[in-house]
């Protein structure tokens, strides 16, 4: 399957204000593309529309993601295309250790007729604990990274690892 992320013309709104009036972008597996504009130019908009977020509106135009017309998508099931949102100040979560977070992240991505809610079977813990430590290993992140609470404490550079070895287990 193709990974290509094609936009054709698309307009969004915020609370019924227009933010992107007619934008297009291809970017192909591989590119790494850099959108840069001032604050209220629409870049954070385009990454919260197409990721789902319930507050910005695709008023018209199209996006696909390996041919499949995101748009039309809840969130959950853009996630498990490959879709990933990393973010400039993510949230610490006290108490929810590393390991635990990604676990249940990847189960639910993984799981094949999760619909994003009720309950979903986990991982098997020795099947994820192996490939956690091949990610950390490959990423160099130290093993004990996995036993601290999500970004709880970390630094602006741990945060920023611990979204690369969500990305990757995802």
């Amino acid at each position: 399957m193709s990974t290509e992320l094609v936009i054709k013309d698309l307009h969004v709104s915020v609370e019924g204000k227009p933010i992107i009036k007619g934008l297009n972008l291809t970017i192909k597996q591989g590119e790494i593309h850099a959108l840069m504009g001032p604050n209220g130019s629409g870049k954070s908009t385009l990454a919260n529309t197409l990721m789902g977020h319930p507050n910005y509106h695709a008023d018209a135009g199209e996006v696909t993601f390996g041919g499949v017309n995101i748009l039309e998508l809840e969130p959950n099931e853009r996630a498990k295309l490959g879709l990933f949102l990393a973010f400039q100040y993510p949230t610490a979560v006290s108490g929810v250790s590393m390991a635990n977070f990604l676990r249940m992240a990847v189960s639910a991505v993984r799981a094949h007729n999760s619909n994003g809610g009720g309950t979903t079977e986990l991982i098997p813990m020795r099947e994820f604990r192996r490939e956690l430590r091949d990610k950390m290993k490959r990423l160099s992140v130290d093993e004990s990274f996995a036993r601290r609470y999500l970004n709880d404490g970390f630094s602006g550079g741990e945060k920023k690892r611990a979204e690369i070895l969500q990305l990757a287990m995802l």
